[in-house]
């Protein structure tokens, strides 16, 4: 998560999310396939806190597939104001959409170590299957999977596989069979489902150039009449579709991405705190102070000394 089509820049896309999307979690890395030449797809293996207070996941362009390998935990994830639960146990199951992010939190419910294996299926991969097993076209991130939890045998097995196999240092061939098969299942499950097409969705090209356009003009004040205008659609079509798409609002991704590329500047940079709120698209020092606060418990200055 052998050769397909487009595969560099698909997973050059999905790889850039992870990166983000491992920073976000409470966890530590036990393993990962990053040097392992698995072609299609990435799998990191971790062990989780006890105790997880509320944060947010970062989305990317893979479908993940996560499976708990050891604990038992109640996991929950927000939406909007309501909280809905489910119980982990070594075997559980959950699926994330691609560009999809959630909130979440947990606690343990024994004393036994909680571990889990993580599998990122490459964007390529999953549009490559779904054109084969649906046999028209391909699927749209809206119609992948997207589950706290699954009750799924074969997720199940592959989810154990997979965490072998980077326990092993598992070759290639072997790893990329598994992702093939466990990405034909689930949009197996998908295309025998009866299609529900949601109004003013937005398609995966439009929702990726609407993505690129927020990266690169971070430093501007960008609208969402500029953003309605990229996505050809009304102001309230595209608030709505892109919150079904994303599972959050235009501002606060764009806040995110803002955030983020601040968090990367002050650790990699050596521009100052006032060039890099220029740069993150912040005219006041204050509201990128509270605003950075908010997000990483620290002040910008605070979070540089840290990180050196």
């Amino acid at each position: 998560m052998a050769g397909v089509g487009g595969g560099s820049m698909s997973h050059s896309e999905a790889l850039a999310g992870v990166l983000d999307a491992d920073r976000a979690l409470p966890s530590r890395r036990l393993a990962g396939s990053d040097d392992l030449g698995w072609r299609s797809m990435l799998a990191r293996s971790y062990h989780d806190p006890s105790y997880a207070e509320e944060f947010e996941t970062a989305p990317t362009a893979a479908l993940l597939v996560v499976v708990a390998t050891g604990g038992s935990y109640t996991i929950e994830a927000r939406s909007g104001s309501r909280w809905h639960s489910a119980a982990y146990r070594p075997g559980s199951a959950g699926v994330t959409a691609p560009l999809r992010s959630s909130s979440l939190r947990w606690r343990a419910e024994s004393p036994e170590p909680l571990h889990s294996v993580h599998m990122y299926l490459y964007p390529d991969l999953v549009d490559e299957i779904s054109h084969e097993v649906g046999g028209v076209g391909t699927v749209r991130p809206h119609e992948l999977p997207d589950s706290l939890t699954v009750d799924d045998p074969f997720v199940t097995a592959t989810g154990y596989a997979v965490s072998g196999a980077l326990g092993q240092r598992a070759a290639g061939l072997y790893a990329d069979s598994l992702a093939h098969a466990l990405t034909a299942h689930l949009l197996h499950v998908v295309h025998s489902r009866p299609a529900v097409e949601p109004q003013a969705m937005l398609g995966r090209t439009t929702l990726h150039s609407l993505l690129g356009y927020l990266r690169e003009c971070l430093h501007e004040d960008i609208t969402l009449d500029d953003l309605a205008l990229q996505a050809n659609m009304s102001k309230y079509h595209l608030l709505r579709s892109f919150r079904q798409a994303t599972g959050t609002t235009p501002h606060r991704y764009l806040v995110r991405l803002r955030l983020r590329r601040a968090a990367s500047l002050l650790r990699g940079s050596s521009q100052s705190v006032q060039q890099i709120m220029t740069a993150c698209g912040y005219q006041s020092a204050a509201q990128f102070s509270a605003a950075f606060r908010r997000e990483y418990g620290c002040s910008p200055s605070h979070y540089r000394r840290s990180a050196h």
